[in-house]
């Protein structure tokens, strides 16, 4: 069996160790930098540029982010160099930028985005193949179920999880089938990431007492931290610093 205890080791810091009040953003390279420096293992973002570049962003468009009103899908290499996040004069990175500047020093968590419903799998295969020469712990997760199922099949030696919760913004008939995971029974992930606010939830419990290891999203105060460590393995976090990560300076 394969050994991905380290999806447990520690607290992960959600988008990177990223601080507004120090012009550090979200998903920049500086809050990757600074977990990779303290020995914090980080969750990502990644989607497709229009010219197939990996972007790491959350978003479906640049936005908030960086004042643009254009969709990554719209946008290419070339364009997304002219553009900072936020007020900081920090680049928006690439995955492989990211990767660079994580050196397989901690462990990293890729949130694979799919924001339109197109069925194309170019998404999984370009991420499968730029991580496939990486030295370091990598996970893969994603929200679309079909994400997981065809990253299950590109990679053999990373673990993929599934990502769930409310789903507020879906559909009633996408948000059961989400919250429940019934889809797992096919594309059997080696973890699952679940919105806190949901937990405890029958069906997040049900696979956790299976041996799947429960991460819950996102954890924002010590208080929370506390029933977070009760309910699940492992939980990414933002806003403050977990009691396992007080020994590193911020």
């Amino acid at each position: 069996m394969r050994d991905f205890n380290w999806l447990v080791s520690a607290p992960i810091a959600h988008r990177g160790l990223f601080d507004t009040s120090l012009s550090i953003p979200e998903n920049s390279l500086a809050a990757f930098r600074r977990a990779a420096e303290r020995d914090i293992p980080i969750e990502l973002d990644v989607q497709l540029a229009h010219d197939g570049t990996l972007v790491v962003l959350h978003d479906a468009t640049l936005e908030r982010m960086t004042g643009s009103p254009l969709h990554v899908s719209q946008i290419g290499r070339v364009d997304l160099g002219r553009l900072r996040l936020s007020d900081s004069g920090e680049p928006v990175p690439t995955l492989e930028q990211a990767l660079e500047v994580i050196d397989g020093r901690i462990p990293v968590f890729i949130d694979v985005r799919r924001w339109s419903s197109e069925l194309s799998p170019r998404l999984e295969r370009a991420v499968a193949a730029r991580i496939q020469d990486y030295r370091g712990p990598v996970a893969l997760q994603s929200f679309d179920p079909l994400a997981v199922y065809r990253l299950r099949r590109l990679i053999n030696d990373r673990p993929v999880g599934q990502v769930s919760g409310a789903l507020r913004s879906a559909s009633w008939a996408a948000a059961l089938i989400g919250r429940t995971m019934v889809t797992n029974f096919v594309t059997s992930p080696d973890f699952i990431a679940y919105e806190f606010e949901m937990l405890p939830s029958p069906y997040a419990t049900f696979w956790q007492r299976r041996g799947i290891p429960l991460l819950a999203w996102t954890i924002t105060s010590a208080e929370t931290e506390a029933r977070a460590t009760r309910v699940a393995d492992n939980f990414y976090f933002d806003g403050y610093l977990p009691a396992a990560h007080q020994g590193s300076t911020i």
